[in-house]
């Protein structure tokens, strides 16, 4: 009896000792906890119309018109594009083409966002030329229309000016 009391002993112990890791744990379950930040990510480039050269007399062809195609593409929900304008002087004569109302453009929103429907004047300095354009996009194309647009007052020689286009994010 001595044997038996001490074997039972052992195997109460066994299993009371061994009943935890036999015994499924709900509460220790291993979890892996996973988190991923997205970066917001809003590019710009010119496809086409990077240099632009109008050709215009004020008798036989007083307008010339030419564009710019940017590409957007972004993973943010909406975005605006600017335009950064220098002057646009003709250097013998200091006559500034956009001052004297001679340059105009126009923008076309490739979705829902606005852009400048009529021919306008740029503002000096920096301006929104499309606004509030939805994003979410691997490429969309923002078209910017120029024209140039002369007469008798508009002195001869050569004028040259720089555009500069950044798009911003809209929140």
């Amino acid at each position: 009896m001595l044997f038996s009391k001490k074997v039972l002993w052992l195997l109460v112990l066994g299993v009371l000792l061994m009943t935890p890791l036999m015994a499924p744990a709900k509460d220790k379950s291993p979890v892996v906890k996973v988190r991923a930040r997205i970066a917001g990510t809003l590019m710009l480039s010119i496809e086409s119309g990077e240099e632009i050269d109008f050709e215009v007399d004020p008798l036989n062809n007083p307008e010339d018109t030419a564009q710019t195609e940017l590409l957007v593409i972004t993973n943010l929900p909406a975005y605006s594009v600017t335009a950064l304008f220098e002057e646009f002087v003709i250097e013998d004569f200091g006559y500034d083409l956009i001052k004297n109302g001679k340059f105009f453009i126009r923008t076309k929103a490739p979705g829902s966002g606005e852009g400048i429907a009529d021919w306008t004047v740029p503002e000096e300095g920096e301006m929104v030329i499309v606004k509030f354009e939805d994003g979410f996009t691997s490429g969309e194309t923002v078209l910017i229309e120029y024209m140039l647009k002369i007469d008798f007052s508009v002195p001869p020689g050569v004028g040259k000016m720089k555009i500069v286009f950044t798009a911003v994010p809209e929140i």
